[in-house]
């Protein structure tokens, strides 16, 4: 048996997601477990390319439906699990600077982690690249 690619590993990761997020508002049990299994994916993918930003921030948003799965069922899992997807995040972050939306995906982890201190720092490097992003695009528009 060979093994599955970076690619078969991200896609498997996103076909999964899809399934728990059709799942989880009728059978939240069986939407976790699948996120729990796209994770597994992720997490290959990003072995496999470590150097692939989508698939370590995607590793970092199951490890964020897993956090929140914890924190819903008021596991004192959740607050490691919310800093494990802070730290993923800021791992996607080192590997694409200059993307607003991982920068406050990484502020959203740290939020629910209790680390508000980290959360306002990464909030306000996600609005100024959000921003210097919101303003390129304009000059864009305008250019063109």
């Amino acid at each position: 048996m060979t093994e599955l690619s970076f690619e078969e590993h991200l896609n498997s990761g996103n076909a999964l997601v899809e399934q728990a997020q059709q799942a989880a508002t009728t059978d939240f049990q069986r939407a976790r477990a699948l996120w729990q299994e796209a994770g597994k994916h992720f997490y290959l993918a990003h072995q496999a390319d470590l150097n692939h930003t989508e698939a370590a921030f995607r590793l970092a948003q199951a490890w964020m439906a897993e956090a929140y799965a914890l924190q819903k069922e008021d596991s004192a899992n959740a607050l490691l699990m919310w800093s494990n997807a802070a730290a993923q995040c800021e791992l996607a972050f080192d590997l694409d600077p200059e993307n607003g939306r991982i920068a406050m995906t990484a502020a959203s982890c740290h939020h629910f982690s209790g680390e508000h201190d980290a959360a306002k720092a990464w909030k306000q490097i996600g609005e100024h690249l959000l921003q210097d992003a919101q303003a390129a695009a304009q000059q864009a528009r305008e250019d063109a």
